[in-house]
């Protein structure tokens, strides 16, 4: 043993690598729907390793969380503003809301049970699951005017605070959110749900919704022989007039020739013609216009389905009915598979609104998916570069804005390293949906900056703190168990409460916006489950944002006020 101990001492990348190795192993196991989760997992490895007393270089810590906190930014960036700017303003105010009660709660907890300023930041960070906070704690605690063994043993706490609160953050709110909410605050679910999908345009799942971009639908290609008279000697407008039902015309075969047709092309008897569209929609028009044939060549239509990311000033803002109706031709041949927004499918329905940073994933031939991309966004097609200026460009600037500060009382806040990078990661992530040739960072790359970023920031915390966790624990666990439930449940209940009875909000979307103001996608997924609908997302992605960064700024605030 004392072996291996010696190893880990003289090799400090062993014992990073082994907390991230049994740290996602464990986070992968569930008791019922909920479970610890990669982060958690690794930092409660983390905390046993660090009972070896590993000196790990603070440089490390930094750049991963400077990694973590750039691809936040970056990837919330777009819906930050535009929910600033364009009809949020109920979501921001449930996101300011959920945060200035969630730090008083914190703040009137560490008065009452005695906690220190690092065991009330982690508790903060741990019972919102928002893991940025133990980051810009441990900033601010570092800067503290204390001696070296107090400013270390503050820091230690923030990460134990966050892992002994972190589960009832998780399962305890989803709890809260998918099971409790709903009767506390007299509403049903389901119904209110599928009265706000009616509203949208949808059918409350009587029927499937109206077809707009092929929407609900899988998109089929098939061969028909043109035998009816009634489409003889006809163009193509006029048969795909007639069928409606955003069925095309994608190609003719004329004997031996293969032709792909504009809109003006005739059709002649015994034509075959390759239709695309939703598989209900041709198995009702086929028996009118002649009968199915197999013709592989002629069904091999080089189909592909690509994300587009919006951000021409023609979509944002506009509901998805609306941009179909004002061009129809442009969206010809083009079938709209999903629509996501922070990672989050939405309700595909004409009344739903587009914003920019949303992601329409769509299918069709190259040339049709390029002209309705040039429209409302660019064709975001798969690539292993990342723009690596653009990344070190946004941490420089990051860094130095971090750098200011104000003095309160003798302890200095600002932003920090950390703060700074994700401000700039927000403001450059903004920009690059601005100017898509500007910064492009794979949706991969993304995550894995995300991932390998906090894990390995929260490897090296949780080790740093081991030496001081099993002190800190038998003095302040009860402690630590009970303001982590009045900090996770409060702000939730205040926030349901100022938008059921003041903001009088559809109880679905709601839902969804007390999760994203937690920055709680566990909770979210609840929330769905139980609604069996994909209104709460509507609520989600602006709270989330926002609440990203606000959370994320409360960090140096607790450690300045405690």
């Amino acid at each position: 043993m004392d072996g291996f101990v010696h190893v880990l001492q003289k090799y400090p990348e062993v014992a990073i690598f082994l907390s991230l190795v049994f740290g996602f192993w464990i986070g992968k196991y569930k008791v019922g729907k909920f479970g610890l989760g990669a982060t958690v997992g690794t930092l409660a490895v983390a905390l046993i390793i660090g009972q070896a007393h590993i000196q790990i270089p603070p440089l490390l810590r930094t750049f991963a969380f400077a990694l973590f906190m750039f691809a936040t930014g970056y990837r919330v960036g777009p819906q930050f503003f535009s929910g600033l700017r364009r009809g949020g303003m109920q979501m921001v105010i449930l996101a300011v809301v959920f945060c200035v009660v969630a730090l008083g709660v914190v703040l009137l907890m560490a008065k009452l049970l005695g906690l220190d300023k690092g065991l009330a930041a982690g508790v903060l960070a741990g019972s919102l699951t928002q893991s940025s906070i133990i980051g810009t704690a441990t900033d601010t605690i570092h800067q503290l005017p204390f001696s070296l063994a107090e400013k270390e043993k503050l820091a230690s706490h923030v990460p134990l605070g966050d892992a002994v609160t972190y589960l009832f953050g998780a399962g305890g709110v989803a709890l809260l959110l998918s099971q409790i909410a709903p009767k506390f605050l007299r509403g049903n679910l389901r119904q209110e749900c599928a009265q706000k999908e009616k509203e949208m345009g949808g059918t409350a799942g009587e029927k499937p919704p109206p077809a707009v971009f092929d929407s609900y639908a899988a998109v089929d290609v098939e061969a028909i022989r043109i035998t009816s008279e009634r489409f003889c000697e006809q163009t193509v407008h006029f048969i795909e007039s007639i069928i409606g039902e955003r069925i095309y015309v994608q190609r003719i075969r004329r004997g031996n020739q293969l032709i792909t047709p504009g809109p003006d092309e005739t059709l002649h008897q015994g034509d075959i013609v390759v239709l695309s569209g939703r598989r209900e929609a041709l198995m009702k028009v086929r028996g009118d216009i002649g009968e199915e044939v197999v013709d592989r060549d002629a069904m091999d239509v080089p189909f592909e389905t690509v994300p587009v990311v919006i951000t021409k000033k023609e979509a944002i803002g506009k509901e998805l009915g609306q941009l179909a109706e004002e061009a129809p031709e442009r969206a010809k041949g083009v079938h709209l598979r999903k629509i996501v927004r922070q990672g989050q499918e939405l309700p595909r329905l004409p009344s739903t609104r587009l914003e920019r940073g949303d992601v329409l994933e769509l299918a069709g031939r190259r040339e049709d998916i390029n002209r309705v991309a040039s429209r409302i966004g660019f064709a975001d097609r798969p690539s292993e570069k990342s723009d690596i200026i653009f990344i070190g460009a946004a941490i420089v600037v990051g860094t130095l804005v971090g750098m200011l500060a104000i003095r309160v009382g003798n302890i200095p806040v600002g932003l920090g390293t950390s703060g700074g990078v994700l401000v700039a990661g927000l403001v450059f992530g903004w920009l690059h949906s601005l100017y898509p040739s500007l910064g492009r960072i794979p949706g991969p790359a993304v995550w894995l900056m995300e991932t390998i970023g906090l894990n390995v920031f929260i490897a090296v915390v949780g080790i740093g703190a081991g030496p001081h966790a099993l002190e800190a624990m038998k003095h302040f666990g009860l402690q630590l168990f009970l303001a982590g439930v009045a900090v996770s449940v409060v702000p939730h209940v205040a926030l349901l409460l100022v938008g059921r009875y003041i903001l009088k909000m559809n109880l679905g979307v709601l839902l969804g916006a007390s999760a994203g103001a937690g920055t709680a996608t566990p909770s979210l997924q609840a929330v769905l489950e139980e609604a069996q609908s994909p209104v709460p997302v509507l609520g989600f992605t602006v709270p989330y944002a926002i609440s990203n960064v606000l959370l994320t700024a409360c960090g140096p605030l607790v450690v300045a006020v405690v």
